[in-house]
């Protein structure tokens, strides 16, 4: 009985740990445009005819737009233009003064100032730092969890023979 209490605290710790990291990985572009049905295709239009690579994604709330601004203050690489969604992308850059050269609002919205936005974009520094997603580090963590499962269940097994 004292094992079976030792396996389930372990397992409620497991649980616990992976739950805390409820924010989500950021599946978007590091380079991208932020928009919205009435301008995507515009943006996405000007950047093809200009030979550049860029996502469009089309948003439909503020809170989506905060949410992915959010992801470029511990992604150094991210880049965003915002073409939609202006106040929202102001407001983030009052509290967020240093991601200025990262995230551009074009707040007049037509061709030139669009294209302007994407070169202004595609021109802004980002950090060639080495991509933080390791294959050392899960294989070692989920070696360790798989162990404490294993020998947690071996004891409770044997237990249960005798």
């Amino acid at each position: 009985m004292k094992y079976l209490k030792i396996l389930i605290l372990i397992i409620g710790l497991i649980i616990s740990v992976t739950a805390v990291s409820a924010h989500g990985v950021d599946v978007t572009a590091d380079t991208m445009v932020v928009a919205n049905d009435t301008n995507g295709i515009l943006v996405k239009d000007i950047a093809e005819s200009n030979g550049m690579n860029i996502s469009v994604y089309k948003f439909t709330s503020k809170d989506e737009v905060s949410h992915i601004l959010e992801h470029s203050i511990n992604n150094t690489n991210k880049r965003i233009l915002l073409v939609a969604y202006q106040d929202e992308g102001n407001n983030f850059l009052k509290e967020h003064k240093e991601l200025s050269d990262r995230i551009i609002i074009v707040d007049d919205v037509n061709n030139d100032t669009i294209l302007d936005g994407l070169q202004s974009i595609m021109n802004a520094p980002v950090e060639n730092t080495q991509n933080n997603n390791s294959f050392g580090l899960p294989l070692v963590m989920g070696i360790i969890i798989g162990i404490l499962i294993g020998v947690g269940c071996g004891i409770f097994l044997m237990k249960k023979k005798n």
